[in-house]
């Protein structure tokens, strides 16, 4: 029979105290998010006093190309914003629509998607409402008049075609096009188009152009803004003769100090509540000073390597961004990986190009076939150069851009990633980017 025994063993296990965990945290926390926490400790610990910045009230309102508008920190007033169906309703006032139709209309309005699209068909509609077919679409058509231009349609193809009759100088080789031939237009067939209607291919191309400039999601200017959209920089980086600094925004960086009315208490005679209540109090603004000062001192380091690895990137410009990860930071500074994670996580860096976060200066290494040691990102900066200085008439093809790489920039990527790469930026293939005259 076999013996059952208790056996005992002695393990070192590591532990996370309750204060690491919070500094932890605290080193994640991104500069409203960190201002609150101390708003919100100071309301607790009468110990606890932010000590004033000296940093000029100033926000940056963030662009889709990293560019930076100046703005007025006391305007930063966030509006309500009227929904597309608030607008939409105001509007129908002037229509005096009957009773009938203003509960078609209400239907309908409240059946549009995000992008403005009327995602349900006409009967569906009319038979939850208990109407015609031909009421609620004689009521779709009174909504589709309405602004903005677009709205109410059930394709991207009547979205365009709504848009382009409203147009102040109609154009009936464009609307011909955009009704009788959507789907080639779509797949940018243009040389198919100019054999079906006749048009030569220059004013397909410049019917393109217009097309183009049209909404295709009428709706989205409605859409609320994400909480942030106004960005402040966490830091500021500039080059002066060719000399990098660095500097923190005060403000991300808060300093603490012990509030000066208290501050005699501590040391005074009193009573034991009152002493115990006082160091507690004490121990935790020690504790918040010390999380903020590692903090501090640890984004600070953080840069340091960045401006140090980044150099050709805050002295030329994107396309000197060299390849960098997160490990090879952490080993540098003999920190873990997941520290220097949290520690970018919603930080922003002003640049003389522009406000990049943090994260965008860890870029991986370009897929290549040979020894270069390109990032990604500068990678996908010299293909914007490339195909932003091509000859329209002649693009460059895939291969083409694969060459001019190696030959300009001694980068050897394949035509295959050319081509993902081309994707990512949103930039057509050389087909749909040729221009005709």
């Amino acid at each position: 029979m076999m013996d059952i025994k208790l056996q005992q063993t002695q393990m070192l296990k590591p532990q996370l105290t309750q204060e690491l965990k919070q500094a932890i945290t605290l080193l994640g926390y991104n500069s409203a998010e960190l201002a609150g926490y101390i708003d919100e400790l100071s309301l607790e610990n009468p110990l606890i006093e932010r000590k004033e910045t000296d940093t000029p009230p100033l926000s940056y309102h963030k662009t889709n190309k990293n560019r930076m508008k100046e703005r007025d920190g006391s305007q930063q007033i966030r509006l309500t914003r009227k929904t597309l169906q608030d607008s939409l309703k105001q509007q129908a006032l002037d229509m005096k629509l009957s009773d009938d139709e203003k509960k078609i209309f209400n239907y309908l309005i409240h059946s549009l998607d995000s992008n403005g699209y009327l995602k349900e068909d006409i009967p569906a509609a009319a038979d939850h409402v208990s109407a015609s077919q031909e009421e609620t679409e004689a009521v779709l058509k009174k909504l589709q008049s309405l602004e903005p231009a677009g709205i109410g349609a059930r394709s991207l193809q009547e979205c365009i075609l709504l848009q382009l009759r409203r147009l102040p100088e109609r154009n009936e080789q464009a609307e011909w096009i955009a009704d009788a031939y959507f789907e080639l237009f779509a797949r940018k067939n243009w040389k198919a188009l100019t054999l079906k209607t006749g048009i030569p291919l220059k004013d397909i191309q410049d019917i393109a152009d217009m097309i183009s400039a049209l909404d295709p999601r009428p709706g989205l200017r409605y859409a609320h803004e994400e909480p942030g959209f106004y960005v402040e920089p966490d830091i500021f980086i500039t080059v002066k003769n060719g000399i990098i600094q660095a500097r923190l925004n005060s403000r991300s960086f808060p300093d603490i100090q012990l509030h000066t009315h208290y501050q005699p208490l501590l040391s005074a005679a009193g009573c034991r509540d009152t002493k115990n209540y006082l160091s507690a109090k004490y121990q935790e603004w020690r504790w918040l000073n010390r999380a903020l000062s590692q903090r501090k001192q640890t984004i600070t380091r953080i840069i340091g390597v960045l401006t140090e690895r980044q150099e050709s990137f805050f002295l030329t410009g994107k396309s000197g961004m060299q390849p960098l990860t997160l490990r090879e930071v952490a080993e540098t500074l003999e920190l873990h990986e997941s520290t220097i994670s949290r520690a970018i996580k919603g930080k922003y860096v002003q640049t003389p190009y522009g406000l990049y976060e943090m994260k965008t200066f860890f870029s991986a290494k370009a897929e290549s076939s040979g020894d270069g040691g390109a990032s990604n990102y500068a990678v996908k900066a010299h293909l914007e150069a490339l195909v932003g200085k091509e000859d329209k008439k002649k693009p460059f093809s895939d291969q083409k851009l694969a060459d001019l790489l190696d030959e300009q920039y001694d980068i050897r990527i394949s035509r295959r990633t050319v081509a993902k790469y081309r994707d990512q930026l949103n930039i057509p293939p050389s087909s749909a980017r040729k221009r005709y005259s």
